[in-house]
């Protein structure tokens, strides 16, 4: 049953007219009201909902069903913070007053992740929940989009409470609008910011160009210390204790579907920017990275200036791979491009709060089993499994504290532009992610 339930666009555009910004300072008391509107709809499907305030950052929304001990228990995780977003970015409409065109609803946050947020919320109303072969619980956050710096301590907190089977996260993607698609495994993440100084103000070229320090090269050189000419990370001990892809890892990857012309489409790429021998799939999925994200020197948007600058500042980020702890891999880091900038420049360098540990769950494992079945049922075709170059602390952070495993269990789909321009989620996805929430909640695993 392919339908969308009665009220639940109501219900979307309301939560998507909340801002809920985690990045913008000013925007804790819209996530505020974010936490109690999400609080008050599940204690509407019939949970009993409480808001988890006693942490610092935005409040932990969690509820729960009657708890059974002849039943597996289920963990929701999801995250109603969201991107930044103004119509000075480019917007066709205002992010957050949600425009339905096409079959489309446009909002900052409308697929990743607030349709999502609410598709197991809907279904669970739908349910006598004493009648179900499952005990649920809901975890949700609101500091997700900053890299949930407060999530490790949260969890050790609520251990108790959180205790579980296993955990489906709402805050993921399918592979195509008829094929799931469920992850093995997400990278890591950790990060620096950078800033170099040198005089206490912009100076001219001509009179001080060649004697005064230039933070701008300065900086430029220690960041071409991090890889090589081939663009491969030439880091000393990056990839220490790095796991290298298994054989099976590898066929997985060359098994699902990849079209190249469409994948660098998307990138806004030429075909010869890339090799044609380079596996893709392999590379953002098995492999770690550090990549360059922002670098700023000089006011460029100012014109021709001909200066040496007064500072020069960078961002960085690596996404990792089994074997990599972030925090060592971004200590690391820093001590490396502490060193190779010349010791008479000022620097600053802060190691990015947020992180998130790689991840990885087994093929087998009888929750992704039971998703897979879920979506074969729904889809008419089995899902394709994949391993996921992007990161996600939950998971990671969930199987280290409680130690159960997460399937990546959300709907929307690869070009609805998240955390981008026009952020859009399909009608069609509220209906299969309703179909399939409706069947997984009347199943039990293995």
């Amino acid at each position: 049953m392919k339908t969308i339930p009665e009220g639940f666009l109501a219900d979307l555009t309301a939560l998507l007219e909340i801002p809920g910004v985690s990045a913008w300072e000013h925007g804790r008391s819209d996530l505020d009201r974010a936490a109690e509107w999400l609080r008050q709809r599940l204690e509407r499907a019939g949970l009993h909902a409480r808001l988890l305030t006693d942490m610092p950052g935005s409040a932990y929304v969690y509820a729960e069903t009657d708890i059974r001990p002849d039943r597996l228990t289920l963990l929701l995780y999801g995250h109603y913070d969201v991107q930044p977003a103004t119509m000075a970015d480019g917007w066709t409409s205002d992010p957050f007053r949600p425009a339905l065109r096409d079959g489309k609803i446009f909002a900052r946050g409308a697929t990743d992740q607030k349709m999502n947020l609410l598709l197991p919320i809907f279904a669970l109303a739908e349910y006598d929940l004493a009648a179900l072969p499952w005990n649920i619980k809901v975890f949700y956050e609101g500091e997700e989009e900053i890299l949930s710096p407060n999530l490790d301590a949260a969890l050790l907190r609520y251990k108790d409470l959180l205790r579980c089977d296993a955990v489906f996260s709402t805050d993921g993607w399918q592979s195509t609008a008829n094929q799931g698609d469920l992850r093995l495994g997400l990278r890591g993440f950790c990060g620096l910011e950078i800033t170099v100084k040198g005089s206490t103000k912009d100076l001219h070229s001509g009179t001080f160009g060649g004697a005064a320090p230039n933070p701008a090269q300065a900086l430029a050189k220690a960041l071409s210390l991090l890889h090589d000419a081939n663009g491969s990370i030439a880091l000393p001990g990056f990839m220490d204790g790095a796991a290298s892809p298994s054989e099976a890892e590898r066929q997985l990857v060359r098994e699902q579907p990849f079209e190249r012309a469409d994948w660098l489409a998307r990138a806004g790429l030429e075909d010869d920017a890339v090799s044609p021998y380079l596996a893709v799939g392999e590379r953002t999925g098995l492999y770690p990275t550090i990549e360059i994200n922002a670098l700023e020197a000089g006011n460029y948007a100012a014109g021709l200036r001909t200066i040496v600058p007064r500072s020069a500042s960078a961002r960085l980020s690596c996404r990792l791979v089994p074997g990599q702890d972030p925090d060592t891999v971004a200590v690391l880091l820093k001590d490396a491009v502490d060193r190779a900038i010349p010791a008479h420049f000022d620097r600053q360098i802060a190691i990015l709060p947020g992180k998130s540990r790689p991840y990885r769950i087994a093929r087998e494992d009888p929750f992704q089993e039971l998703a897979a079945n879920v979506l074969t049922a729904v889809d008419g075709r089995k899902p394709c499994f994949s391993y996921s170059g992007g990161s996600i602390p939950m998971p990671g952070a969930i199987a280290s504290t409680l130690g159960v495993n997460t399937v990546i269990f959300g709907f929307g789909l690869s070009d609805e532009n998240m955390h981008g321009v026009d952020e859009f989620c399909r009608l069609t996805d509220i209906e299969r992610g309703m179909a399939a929430w409706r069947l997984l909640l009347q199943r039990a695993a293995g």
